[in-house]
């Protein structure tokens, strides 16, 4: 059994309101010198660039789980994640910003230990893993789309979702906005072909690759047309229905 203590009182304090973001409760089960250690090695990765901070991401979280082993992979987890976004939520980066760096480091937290540890309160275990269950939100995204129905989409994502590709991250709110736009542009969207994975699934979070054809006609007339183009979803599981919700979309990863 390892040594019980309580983390330091900056470990316990809650994210400012400011922050528009709640950072996860940390880990009262993990020695100091655990916590210690943790705040040393994810405070490096604090302002890095996108590549850098995914090649020191995995490094960190790598080294933290080979080396304290016994702690327990959703004590060590959940201490990672706390202390982390302590440290990144008084920064200037906007929150998008800071919820891409968050998540980031969370999913090598789930690659590296083989377990999803969860975000948040609201964040279940008890969502079927069934693949109907798991692709529902990511089917509905796409007949949301075709029907031109932005309430059926919206209510795919969770509270805390982010959209990212190469060319922006964008937090609940943006995306909201940007698809009410999109929605009122076009007078005609074809999904021609959607091809769903499920790499991971524990209940509490999944992981999915998708690639999709469609095919959208604007009110003037112009086409647009995206084929076979890559993406990947997060999900968690909502404890307020037990039902998956989007996290996070990485749009625009590859062309087939």
């Amino acid at each position: 059994m390892r040594p019980q203590f309580i983390l330091p009182t900056v470990l316990a304090l809650i994210c400012s309101p400011a922050a528009a973001y709640e950072c996860p409760a940390p880990t009262k089960q993990l020695a100091q010198d655990v916590t210690v250690k943790i705040r040393a090695d994810v405070s490096v990765l604090q302002g890095l660039a996108a590549t850098s901070f995914e090649s020191n991401a995995e490094t960190v979280t790598r080294d933290l789980f080979a080396k304290y082993q016994d702690a327990g992979v959703v004590a060590l987890g959940h201490s990672v994640i706390s202390i982390f976004c302590q440290i990144i939520m008084p920064s200037a980066m906007t929150v998008a910003e800071k919820l891409d760096q968050l998540y980031r480091l969370e999913e090598w937290i789930t690659r590296i230990s083989g377990r999803s540890v969860p975000m948040a309160k609201t964040i279940g275990t008890s969502c079927a893993t069934t693949s109907s269950e798991v692709l529902r939100p990511i089917k509905a995204v796409f007949n949301a789309w075709q029907r031109l129905d932005v309430d059926q989409y919206l209510a795919q994502w969770g509270p805390e979702s982010i959209q990212r590709s190469k060319y922006y991250a964008r937090r609940m709110a943006d995306i909201a906005d940007k698809r009410r736009k999109d929605f009122r542009e076009f007078q005609s969207v074809s999904v021609v072909s959607i091809d769903p994975k499920i790499l991971f699934v524990d209940g509490t979070k999944a992981r999915v690759d998708n690639t999709y054809t469609m095919r959208f006609v604007r009110r003037n007339g112009s086409v647009i047309a995206e084929n076979n183009i890559g993406e990947s979803y997060i999900l968690e599981c909502s404890v307020a229905n037990n039902e998956w919700r989007i996290r996070e979309n990485n749009d625009y990863i590859y062309r087939r």
